[in-house]
Formats: C-alpha cells, sequence, structure tokens
C-alpha cells in the first residue's frame, strides 16, 4: 500500500512538472490554476483570455490590433498587476535588430533592463523581457512578451507590476493567465 501511495505520488509530481512551461521555469514558478473564472474574447475573436471573475476587464481595437486590458481592482496596486494582451497585424521578426529597438525602447523610458529569454509560447518563438523603473511615484517592473503568430500576425503581452514585492510571485500569476491562452484563429 506504501509503496503504491509513493508511485502515485511520483506519477503526479512527473506529470504536473511536464506541463511546466519554459518560461514559467525561468521565473521558478509553481503551477497554479485559475478558480471561479471567466473567458474573455477579444473584439476581433482572435484569442480568448481566462481570469478571475472579479476583475475588471476592458476591450479596445483598431483595424491593426485588438487589445483586452484587465487587473483585479480589489487589491491594492502595490499587491496585484495589470494585464494588457493585443493580438496585432504587422510583420514581426525576432532577431538582433528587434531585440536592439526593445533595448532603446527601455532606455528611452527609463527602465533598467533586469532580464530577458527567447522561449517558445503556444508552440511559437517568443521573446520576453523584464525590465524596473518609476512611474507615476511608483517602483514598477513590466514584463513583456511578445511571440510571432503567423507571418503577418503576431501576439503581445505586458504586464505592470507596481511596488517591491513579490514581483516573481505576480509574474508568475501573469504566466499563468497567460499559458491559458486559446487562440481562435
Amino acid at each position: 500500500m506504501k509503496k503504491t501511495i509513493i508511485l502515485i505520488a511520483c506519477i503526479v509530481v512527473v506529470f504536473s512538472c511536464a506541463k511546466q512551461s519554459k518560461l514559467s521555469k525561468s521565473f521558478e514558478c509553481s503551477l497554479t490554476e485559475i478558480e471561479n473564472k471567466k473567458e474573455i474574447t477579444d473584439f476581433n475573436n482572435n484569442f480568448k483570455l481566462s481570469i478571475p471573475n472579479t476583475w475588471k476587464t476592458n476591450l479596445y481595437f483598431s483595424k491593426h490590433e485588438s487589445e483586452i486590458f484587465t487587473a483585479d481592482t480589489l487589491k491594492q496596486l502595490t499587491e496585484s498587476f495589470i494585464l494588457s494582451t493585443s493580438y496585432n497585424l504587422g510583420n514581426l521578426t525576432l532577431n538582433d535588430k528587434f531585440y536592439k529597438k526593445t533595448d532603446s525602447i527601455l532606455l528611452n523610458n527609463n527602465l533598467e533592463f533586469i532580464k530577458s529569454g527567447v522561449d517558445t509560447y503556444k508552440n511559437n518563438k517568443a521573446y520576453w523581457y523584464v525590465a524596473k523603473g518609476s512611474k507615476n511615484n511608483f517602483t514598477y517592473h513590466q514584463f513583456n512578451l511578445t511571440s510571432k503568430r503567423s507571418e503577418n500576425t503576431y501576439f503581445n503581452a505586458s504586464v505592470e507590476i507596481y511596488g517591491d514585492t513579490k514581483i516573481d510571485e505576480r509574474i508568475c500569476e501573469a504566466i499563468s493567465i497567460l499559458e491559458n491562452v486559446e487562440f481562435i484563429k
């Protein structure tokens, strides 16, 4: 009986670890499941987000992009994060020119580069970075993920994290939401 319990526990651990993405491993995230969630679909029906049903959400669209902005407004700003996701029309090449342009944008916005990586997101190449600065008299961290979806479309997610506490924990919560994005088209 004891061996059976140990075997089952090992199987659960192995399968749980197998589901963890390289991105979540980069931040040493533990797997989390969102409870009491609702699905939000962007205006152009490109993707769906599963978020807690208490979060406030705004949608935006133009002929080139469709965005979902969402945040937990029940928590203090320094305990939560603001998530902006968008599906964009346009050519995107994740190469040295793109990375240099990103670096110059960070520099122009007085953001200090913390770390970055190139990974796979939803079976496509993706680039992510974390930067730090000051915004609205708060210490501010930004996590950004950009992933090419097709020859002329890409997905972008930006997470604004205010304050200095539980930064990686809040990035992990955002990653958990992003890993459950469902692309419709």
